[in-house]
């Protein structure tokens, strides 16, 4: 089964191919501004790496967010109509997922959070028992002080929210988080792929119309215009 698979929901973007389980070919870009400019010439490139053309492709995988409204639809604009033009099915899985699935074999819950801007995190608590990931809590988005509220227990944090804020973090609430550092802080077109092969073994597919991204909060400007501020740290 080939597999081209789009993330650039957050900001670092990527195209990836995989091949019967293989990664056969990957680009990356930590320029999240330029998403929009990169995703045709790493397709492109990704896709002469691996000796394939669009129409040999079997699934179309797109992150689905949460993350960068933009970045977001980058990926989903392209998927979609790749799916559309070579009436092929399409897959989607969600940011905070592909995080949690970097930590596989886990023995603690994954806690995937990803900067949300504004002082805030999307969140999400994941279960790395079964064959992916299952939610346990989430998905969400919540302000940086409320995190403590959502975690009773330790957990294996990925995600750039770390990053982020993790000065602001009451020591309570540090002391029950546990980092990797060979783990990604970003969600990546490689995991993307894989999980979007298992998941179209299993017929877990979608078309093109059926898309729906997941935003979680408004976008900026509706924020603004809301009147909703920036949420205190503390």
């Amino acid at each position: 089964m080939k597999i081209l698979a789009m993330e650039t929901s957050t900001a670092v973007g990527g195209v990836a191919i995989i091949v019967d389980g293989k990664i056969v070919a990957e680009e990356t870009t930590l320029r999240q501004k330029t998403h929009s400019e990169i995703i045709s010439p790493f397709t492109e490139n990704c896709l002469q790496k691996a000796g394939l053309k669009l129409e040999d492709i079997d699934v179309f995988a797109v992150g689905q967010g949460p993350g960068s409204f933009t970045g977001i639809r980058v990926a989903a604009n392209a998927g979609k109509t790749f799916s559309y033009s070579f009436n092929k099915p399409l897959v989607t899985i969600d940011s905070l997922m592909l995080l949690a699935e970097r930590a596989r074999g886990s023995a603690k819950p994954v806690l995937a959070i990803i900067n949300a801007y504004k002082n805030m995190v999307y969140t999400g608590l994941f279960d790395m028992s079964g064959d992916e990931p299952k939610y346990l809590k989430g998905p969400a988005a919540i302000p940086v002080r409320e995190l403590s509220q959502h975690i009773s227990q330790d957990v294996l944090v990925v995600g750039d929210g770390w990053e982020a804020y993790h000065e602001y973090f009451p020591e309570e609430l540090s002391k029950k988080m546990h980092r990797d550092s060979t783990l990604p802080d970003y969600p990546l077109a490689t995991t993307l792929g894989l999980m979007a092969e298992a998941r179209a073994k299993k017929g877990q597919t979608l078309d093109w119309k059926s898309f729906v991204p997941l935003y979680i909060r408004a976008s900026e400007a509706e924020e603004t215009k809301k009147g909703i501020l920036i949420s205190p740290l503390k």
